[in-house]
């Protein structure tokens, strides 16, 4: 079963990661329609110090539907929302369109606009 293209989350939130329980030092911030992953998921996740070959982050779309490394070109967070617009090569690889829309509760806007910038940097946030 594949995730749905667009989903609303409800559970929102990040976490650093460590070299010895998840393979790199960095952060994972996602965004779920339910606590399983089932419904929706997007987990991005950034390594604080990537080899020089390596992009920094990656995302992860649904439950291992696809994954890609780099290409977000912008995420415009608003209240109670997030676009997302990747490059053409990068959504293929995740199994999206280049443009896509994940809503949450309005409450987890700034929490959200800060994972993201945590995760993918602060000149693709806006």
């Amino acid at each position: 079963m594949s995730a749905p293209l667009e989903f609303a989350a409800t559970v929102v939130g990040g976490s650093p990661t460590t070299e010895q329980d998840d393979g790199f030092v960095g952060y994972v911030f996602g965004l779920a329609a339910r606590e399983d992953g089932s419904e929706g998921c997007l987990l991005v996740q950034r390594a604080d110090d990537p080899r020089p070959e390596e992009e920094p982050y990656c995302l992860v779309w649904g439950e291992q539907e696809g994954t890609t490394y780099g290409g977000v070109e912008r995420a415009v967070v608003d209240d109670g929302g997030v676009t997302f617009e990747l490059t053409t090569l990068n959504a293929a690889e995740l199994g999206t369109p280049r443009q896509f829309r994940i809503t949450f509760p309005a409450q987890h806007t700034d929490a959200v606009r800060w994972g993201l910038i945590r995760t993918l940097g602060v000149g693709v946030v806006t």
